[in-house]
């Protein structure tokens, strides 16, 4: 994910942590912690993304959000807003306010990442690979085909999504609740039996035969795929 994003939040251990992660995942990031910087950096040049928080040490952050909807230059710049305030009310306003996705502080990492990658993705600012490989196994995202040894393996839909995912995010655990979401569109929160995905990898693990092995369980937590 190359990408250019500006956060603008004035809590430096949450600042830090997004940081460390889009930039894990490929993006530049910038940190500004008050309005004023942040729109000195706005005027200079537009990022593709601004994560950014309400409660600033120098006015409230949907201020800057309107004044980014009211011009032309920033009317379509993609702003996820990150915050703690996490009432139904705060979203609503937000969202009626301009900002294009929602996050609540305490946040999870994949999830953060997932939703500013579907932001960058809408936008077209997310390149995004079209193959993933490992050995003698090959996934095809645009012809939807596995392949080992340059031999197709047929995989159910879901059985390709949840591979692409784990090799995407290779040496990275991904947790179930996330799988979830991303590879079966459930909505965070469900209390849902995470068993299908069980019965899933237990499918594909099948079908792969010894790259099967680079498919951990990480106990209580998910899965991830050692490269």
């Amino acid at each position: 994910m190359k990408a250019q994003i500006l956060v603008v939040e004035d809590q430096a251990a949450t600042s830090e942590l997004i940081c460390e992660v889009l930039t894990d995942e490929g993006c530049e990031v910038q940190t500004v912690d008050t309005l004023a910087k942040a729109r000195k950096s706005l005027q200079r040049a537009l990022p593709d993304l601004v994560i950014l928080d309400r409660a600033l040490p120098d006015g409230e952050g949907l201020d800057l959000l309107k004044n980014l909807r009211g011009e032309d230059r920033s009317a379509r710049l993609p702003v996820l807003v990150l915050t703690a305030q996490n009432t139904t009310t705060d979203k609503v306003v937000g969202l009626r306010e301009g900002a294009d996705d929602y996050i609540t502080k305490p946040f999870n990492t994949e999830e953060l990442v997932a939703r500013v990658e579907a932001l960058l993705r809408r936008t077209g600012a997310l390149e995004e690979p079209t193959t993933q490989e490992s050995g003698e196994l090959k996934l095809d995202r645009t012809s939807r085909k596995a392949y080992i040894k340059h031999k197709e393996v047929p995989l159910s839909a879901k059985e390709f999504d949840l591979l692409w995912f784990l090799m995407y995010r290779r040496n990275r655990v991904l947790t179930r609740d996330f799988l979830l979401q991303h590879v079966w569109g459930y909505e965070r929160g469900l209390d849902l039996s995470t068993k299908v995905i069980d019965v899933t990898l237990s499918h594909l693990r099948d079908k792969i035969g010894p790259s099967a092995n680079k498919i951990v369980a990480v106990r209580s937590f998910g899965y991830r795929f050692d490269d």
